[in-house]
């Protein structure tokens, strides 16, 4: 099945400058509107209209004192020189120039307030009023050298407008008074906007501190939680991780148990069958043939599953046939089909030809597929199709069965699971089958799909990955035809009796000479008088085992250490030692079929004959 990995920890660090941008964004928007309030407060307060006053200082009555005080004193030294007290006329012109520029000082004044327009407007006629009497009186002021009747005009226009001056000094006086109370109500105001300012500030630095003081706690405390979490989960998977082993090690050693006396059983069986009489006894044989070939299909397939999980499962390229493999799978599994009433079809499209992938796995896949049809399938037909291209091989395993659920599709390659666990179940099986094949079709680099309707039946459909082959084996590098048996002598060395006499017995019925031997001493001893041409050695033995004995036999100068050795174990082809592998001709598992024996040592002997 497609599996799609990803790597979270390479988004999670790409994400943390993003991630600290938004945070530093969020910290600005909080502390922007305090900042603005205040900065605006202070704005306000000391850029006011009146804080200029308060540096440039002015004072709107000294220009109208002055002009006053000028008023005052012109008057006086007109009516000094009128009594001839002071007759230097240049001296009234003098003062008189002096008023005039003071009245001109009065005019051209910008302190004026603008609070109190009836006043200003008062201010700005008396001003107009004084203007016009002094131009008034000075042509008169010119002509006192000559005539002093020029001083009574002068008197009388200075006595008419003496009151004006000082309304005029006056409400300077007013207008003076007023500002400094405004410069006064103003400072007030600024003093009021600072402390203001300074307490919201101050509040403001308080909550921070707060808010600084409450993150740093509570990231102190997610750290926390965080390397408890962590310590947490890497607990975890350790304890998940010891748990598979544990069971990868327990399904290892009870497949190892069971298939010691699993093979004595299938050959004695397969014995029986060779030599059955009648109806009734092949009858006998066929079911007995049936459970252990279940039997050992349920330890495949727990086997199978250890070794995926543990990641030991290799594969095995060879070049094969398709179309002779699906024809083999059919003709394997038409008896069990046969036997509930179904039709069990196979059909092949596409190219012909050998490919190249594991043949072993690729059976594997098909016949759980096809078991499985069978178990479920209650009357009806079961299709098998191989369509082949140039890359692929597509297989198809169609069945007329009760359907699955949508909602139970998940879960029909889960390990040991079984869609009806209820105790009326009316369908056996460990759950296992189906796991298997989604782990060998990973391990091929292939997909696999399934479709199903509750009544409509089920269609499994596997994508592999199968690269056309230039040629087939020629028959003669397969297998060549059986070789002078009447003088090949085979020895045998298994600590388990019962394997011994099966192996023994099956190398006679296959017309060897069987020697059968305990542990590695003995067969060493009697190897060192005696010739064999092929040697079957259990590879986990007390004491010394297989390897032991390879070795040792290896060792030897004599010319009959050239004889092939043939590994016999209960344990999977992927667990032998790589350096060992060259130590034996061929590996057989446990339980060892008749075929399977008879092939492998014909091989041996061929090979034996070869050197010799």
């Amino acid at each position: 099945m497609a599996v799609t990995s990803t790597e979270p920890s390479l988004r999670a660090h790409a994400a943390r400058p993003l991630r600290r941008l938004w945070y530093a964004a969020l910290i600005a928007l909080a502390v922007a509107p305090p900042i603005g309030a205040v900065g605006y407060m202070l704005y306000s307060g000391l850029l006011a209209r009146e804080t200029h006053r308060l540096v440039v200082p002015h004072d709107v009555y000294w220009d109208a004192a002055q002009l006053q005080i000028a008023y005052e004193r012109f008057q006086n030294q007109v009516l000094l020189y009128r009594n001839g007290i002071d007759e230097d006329a240049s001296a009234v012109r003098a003062s008189y120039r002096l008023l005039r520029a003071r009245l001109t000082q009065v005019s051209e004044s910008t302190g004026l307030s603008r609070g109190n327009e009836a006043l200003l407007n008062r201010q700005r006629e008396i001003m107009r009023q004084l203007q016009t009497a002094l131009d008034s009186i000075q042509f008169h002021v010119d002509q006192l050298q000559g005539d002093r009747q020029h001083t009574l005009r002068v008197i009388g226009v200075l006595r008419q407008n003496a009151p004006a001056v000082a309304e005029l000094a006056s409400g300077r006086r007013l207008m003076d008074v007023a500002e400094r109370e405004a410069i006064v109500r103003d400072f007030e105001a600024k003093r009021r906007y600072l402390i203001y300012g300074g307490i919201l500030l101050g509040v403001l630095s308080a909550a921070a501190t707060v808010l600084l003081l409450l993150n740093g706690y509570r990231r102190t405390r997610l750290i926390e939680q965080q390397r408890a979490a962590l310590a947490a989960e890497h607990q975890a998977t350790r304890v998940a991780r010891e748990a598979g082993v544990a069971k990868d090690t327990f399904l290892g050693m009870i497949s190892h148990e069971l298939r010691t006396p699993l093979h004595a059983i299938v050959s004695s069986v397969e014995l029986l069958g060779l030599n059955a009489r009648g109806d009734a006894d092949r009858r006998i044989m066929q079911r007995l043939e049936t459970g252990a070939r279940h039997l050992e299909a349920q330890m495949r397939d727990l086997t199978d599953y250890a070794r995926l999980g543990a990641g030991k499962l290799e594969l095995r390229m060879a070049v094969f046939d398709p179309r002779e493999l699906l024809e083999s799978i059919v003709d394997a599994n038409t008896p069990a089909a046969s036997a509930k009433g179904l039709e069990l079809r196979g059909d092949y499209v596409g190219e012909s030809g050998p490919i190249e992938s594991d043949p072993h796995r690729v059976r594997q896949i098909v016949t759980n597929l096809v078991t499985n049809a069978i178990k479920y399938t209650e009357a009806g037909s079961i299709d098998v199709h191989f369509a082949r291209t140039e890359k692929r091989l597509d297989i198809s395993v169609i069945d007329t069965g009760p359907g699955i659920s949508r909602e139970q599709l998940p879960l029909i390659f889960q390990e040991f699971t079984q869609l009806d666990s209820s105790s009326t179940r009316r369908f056996d099986g460990a759950g296992m089958g189906l796991a298997v094949v989604r782990g060998l079709v990973d391990l091929l680099g292939g997909k696999i799909e399934v479709s199903s309707e509750v009544g409509q039946g089920a269609a499994f459909r596997v994508s592999l990955p199968a690269a056309s082959a230039a040629r087939m084996p020629e028959r003669g590098e397969q297998e060549a035809g059986a070789p002078d048996l009447r003088k090949s002598r085979v020895l045998v060395i298994d600590d388990h009796e019962s394997i011994r006499d099966s192996l023994s017995e099956m190398l006679t019925h296959l017309g060897y000479s069987a020697v059968a031997l305990p542990d590695v001493d003995s067969a060493l001893a009697w190897l060192r008088a005696n010739d064999a041409d092929v040697i079957l050695a259990d590879l986990h033995m007390p004491g010394k085992d297989g390897y032991s004995f390879a070795n040792a036999y290896r060792a030897r100068s004599a010319p009959g250490a050239s004889v092939p050795i043939i590994a016999v174990s209960a344990y999977a082809p992927e667990l032998v030692d790589p350096s060992a592998v060259v130590l034996f001709f061929d590996y057989l598992l446990k339980p060892v079929r008749y075929e399977v024996l008879k092939g492998a040592v014909h091989r041996a002997v061929r090979a034996r004959r070869r050197v010799t």
